[in-house]
């Protein structure tokens, strides 16, 4: 498979242009096709003439299609990458602002707490939809999932659709260069295994050349000379000395996971660094004006083409066989690689890859009060999934009751309702009268 087509589904996002970097700096994917896709016809735009530029600079052979319709470009795809968002960042900015009202703070609010659960009933559903027309149109492909929440993403599209899903974030790497600080080795050349589910994951090992330095990691870190690097990091140290595992990701993301960090008496994650992230109007014309300065030549693309650091062009190469196999952390069902998680669970581990598909690491069990928090969000997925799909709102009830950050059940159904009412434009189903 010396060329392949890759579609991006979304590619209206900042993900495209890591994509066709990568791309251009793979010869031995030369002459491939990358098919763009986005509903937003602007932004798809853009993204198509920045990617063309993007190719001319870099001297590669590489054919580009772009199209508002994914039933037009999807046949014959060999691999389809979802980077989709719905509503955001404006429906994000809403539910945050009405959590916040209940003592609820979410500083990445991506995957958990009311925010990112009614991330995923917006996002689920033209999930589903795109991942039934790959079914039809080009089932041998495999999908690679970069969309939020991404664990339950990856699981509808599995579960509903039937299809080979590989989810892909690089989150957890952000935790790996404190380590290797204080070890005194490059970050790049410190193997980390990490175990659990996307935004929160474990280190079980860390090796370099052939020794695990996980254990003297640690001790560095908790001693004297590693004060100021355990400083910066209060929520994973917390978190560590309460489970014994410690945890791979950045602070604000591990920090939603749990009910200790994000309350009024920590002044909202003030405690521990921690603060929401807003977008404002102002950054998001100047973004689109940062585009179009790329699109139209007025500004260089050669910073474009810096090396993204992301996994989903190697993991392609490897797929392809025009790369060796190598070993990547990937999202993907666990079906006993953690001993203690549901077999339908999607967990995120090291896996092998080379042409014949994708097989994750053995992990075994986790400490079981890591297993059970983790155990409690599969299962809050899946009734994320059930209601986003039904519109179904006792089953979203009962999903965002499981939130760590939901203490109130009365609070849990204020926010519910007004956040239901609020992105009633992107969840339709959930308003069947109105539509």
């Amino acid at each position: 498979m010396p060329a392949i087509k890759l579609t991006i589904i979304g590619a209206g996002s900042a993900f495209t242009f890591h994509v066709m970097s990568d791309l251009a700096r793979q010869p031995a994917l030369a002459g491939s096709t990358v098919a763009l896709i986005d509903t937003d016809a602007e932004a798809l735009g853009l993204s198509e003439r920045i990617a063309a530029r993007m190719v001319e600079a870099a001297g590669a052979q590489l054919n580009i299609q772009a199209s508002t319709d994914r039933r037009r470009l999807l046949p014959g795809s060999d691999f389809v990458l979802i980077t989709i968002s719905v509503g955001e960042p404006w429906a994000r900015e809403r539910d945050v602002a009405i959590a916040e009202e209940y003592g609820i703070y979410q500083p990445t609010s991506q995957t958990v707490g009311p925010a990112g659960f009614t991330r995923g009933l917006r996002v689920v559903p033209p999930a589903v939809e795109i991942g039934h027309d790959i079914a039809a149109l080009c089932p041998q492909a495999v999908v690679l999932d970069l969309a939020n929440p991404l664990s339950a993403v990856c699981r509808a599209l599995t579960r509903e659709c039937g299809l080979r899903v590989i989810g892909l974030c690089e989150q957890w790497w952000l935790a790996v260069p404190p380590l290797a600080q204080v070890l005194g080795v490059e970050a790049e050349l410190l193997e980390v295994f990490p175990a659990g589910i996307n935004h929160l994951t474990f280190a079980l090992s860390a090796i370099h050349q052939g020794r695990n330095l996980l254990p003297e990691a640690l001790r560095r870190l908790y001693a004297p000379d590693g004060a100021d690097a355990l400083a910066a990091l209060p929520v994973s140290r917390a978190v560590y000395d309460a489970f014994g595992l410690w945890p791979l990701g950045t602070e604000a993301h591990i920090a939603e996971f749990f009910p200790y960090f994000l309350t009024d008496a920590s002044g909202g994650g003030d405690d521990y660094g921690l603060s929401i992230r807003h977008t404002t109007a102002a950054q998001q014309e100047a973004r689109r004006e940062e585009r179009l300065a790329w699109a139209e030549g007025r500004e260089p693309v050669d910073d474009l083409l810096a090396p993204s650091g992301e996994s989903a062009v190697p993991i392609i190469a490897s797929l392809a066989g025009v790369t060796p196999p190598a070993w990547h952390v990937v999202n993907v069902p666990n079906a006993g690689l953690i001993d203690n998680l549901p077999a339908e669970a999607i967990v995120e581990l090291p896996a092998w890859v080379d042409p014949t598909g994708v097989r994750g690491a053995k992990v075994g069990p986790l400490p079981q009060p890591l297993a059970h928090l983790l155990a409690t969000r599969a299962v809050q997925q899946e009734l994320l999934i059930d209601a986003a799909l039904s519109g179904d709102r006792t089953l979203a009830l009962r999903g965002l009751l499981l939130d760590a950050q939901v203490t109130s059940l009365e609070a849990a159904g204020a926010i519910l309702e007004r956040s239901l009412a609020a992105g009633a434009a992107w969840l339709p189903r959930f308003h069947p009268t109105e539509s």
